[in-house]
């Protein structure tokens, strides 16, 4: 059930990979090309999330809910899911970020229902 929520988003324009990553930074279950590192993705990944959070703490505006990192040749948008897990959705350079962030929510919500 998880791998079929999560290949719904490998249906958005644009999107590679999708994949889910335990808060302490190891994968649980990705979908669509696989990453190049997935360990280094589940880690940098959660050591992200965890960063931004740790800042919205500090300035006080919460933890984050989502964090949009966009590259040379692509983004990556870490959304979380829970206090345990969150989602890591890789597009390439020819994605709209912003439509994709819009989309994210309603997925996620569906994601969490499984986990």
């Amino acid at each position: 059930m998880l791998k079929q929520i999560l290949e719904e988003f490998l249906q958005i324009e644009g999107v590679n990979t999708a994949a889910l990553i335990a808060r302490d930074g190891f994968l649980i279950d990705y979908v669509g090309r696989e990453p190049a590192d997935k360990d280094a993705l589940a880690a940098l990944g959660s050591c992200a999330m965890a960063f931004f959070s740790r800042a919205g703490i500090a300035l006080e505006m919460g933890q984050a809910r989502q964090s949009v990192l966009e590259h040379e040749d692509g983004t990556i948008i870490l959304t979380r899911i829970n206090d345990d897990e969150l989602l890591a959705v890789i597009t390439g350079e020819e994605s709209h970020s912003g439509r994709l962030a819009y989309i994210l929510p309603k997925i996620t919500t569906r994601v969490a229902a499984v986990i």
